[in-house]
């Protein structure tokens, strides 16, 4: 029998995931099972980029961390004007 794999089809990227039924399990479990002070689960995903250009996530797991809300960094899109300077 072939593998069952969640298949999110290309969007605007342009790119493929496809993602095993493991995964979101060890997302739920991690999440689930966190400390009461935690708001967020930090984890890594393990997997391939085929020659399609397709991605394959097979695996996650959790990274242990502590962190206080004055520790957390959100992300902001540069703006064009830095860019430019980039350039």
């Amino acid at each position: 029998m072939g593998k069952t794999v969640l298949h999110m089809p290309s969007g605007p990227t342009g790119v493929v995931a496809k993602l095993h039924p493991t995964v979101l399990f060890n997302i739920c479990d991690s999440f689930i099972r966190r400390n009461d002070q935690q708001d967020r689960v930090i984890g890594t995903l393990l997997g391939s980029i085929s020659s399609d250009g397709s991605v394959e996530i097979r695996n996650s797991y959790a990274v242990p961390h502590n962190e206080s809300l004055d520790q957390v960094m959100t992300y902001s899109p540069p703006s064009p004007h830095c860019v430019d300077e980039l350039q």
